[in-house]
């Protein structure tokens, strides 16, 4: 018997979104229905913008992890813990999308 693998949760950009690179930092705003939805602009640093650009295709947060931790010379661990959070608040701003899979 082959060892089995636990499903693995993914993530991908979600929604339409205007996205410019201004100073070095990434400038994220939703595109909404309601013009008083435009409330709403996030600002990614360095670090969120490498993140941002990784989840232009499905990946898992152990790699976002592990390049970031790559790319910015810090602890896996400390990425991780990152890039969880990070991933929940762009969850939660409906920037996002999760799914688990084999």
């Amino acid at each position: 018997m082959t060892g089995s693998r636990c499903p693995q949760t993914t993530f991908h950009r979600s929604g339409n979104y205007a996205v410019r690179l201004i100073a070095g930092e990434t400038i994220v705003v939703p595109i909404r229905a309601q013009a008083a939805d435009l409330d709403s602009v996030y600002v990614l640093n360095e670090v969120g913008g490498a993140i941002w650009e990784l989840l232009e295709t499905r990946c898992s947060a152990e790699d976002i992890a592990q390049a970031i931790a790559s790319e910015f010379e810090v602890a896996e661990v400390a990425a991780g813990a990152d890039v969880e959070r990070f991933l929940g608040l762009l969850a939660g701003a409906g920037l996002v999308e999760s799914r688990v899979g084999a």
